[in-house]
């Protein structure tokens, strides 16, 4: 495996069988390593103090969120650049949607600057909008044609 450890902690989860970008910010509570499979609840219903939304997913469909910002002086190199694609959490949501870059952040305490798609504008997508690192992930696209 790649090093990343997703057994417990908070991830980017693809809940939905039909659409497959609807991804929710989530957190692992069980991890099967006999299954591969992983546990998931909603972060947002948690927090209402309800019994949240449950998920058991396969590997493909839990993206871990990263555990440190990067610094761009010493890392930049790691960041995200302009245009990449990119899933990030839409501001005031726990949704994931797909996203590009448009400016990287300059300090490690930055956010990313990122524009969401969004078919009203002609360019189809949104004026930039603030993501923290922390929750903006690359984006592999699922579909395997």
């Amino acid at each position: 495996s790649s090093g990343i450890n997703a057994e417990y902690g908070d991830v980017a989860a693809l809940c939905d069988d039909v659409a497959d970008d609807n991804w929710i910010l989530a957190e692992v509570y069980l991890y099967n390593s006999n299954t591969n499979k992983y546990q998931v609840k909603d972060i947002e219903e948690d927090e209402r103090g309800e019994s949240s939304d449950k998920h058991t997913l396969s590997r493909r469909r839990v993206i871990p969120l990263p555990l440190r910002k990067l610094n761009p002086a010493t890392h930049g190199h790691l960041l995200f650049q302009p245009k990449h694609k990119v899933l990030a959490l839409y501001p005031q949501t726990t949704c994931f949607y797909p996203a590009t870059i448009h400016k990287p952040p300059e300090t490690e305490h930055d956010d990313y600057q990122v524009m969401f798609y969004d078919n009203y504008y002609a360019e189809g997508y949104a004026p930039p909008l603030p993501v923290p690192q922390r929750y903006v992930l690359d984006f592999k696209d699922k579909k395997r044609k």
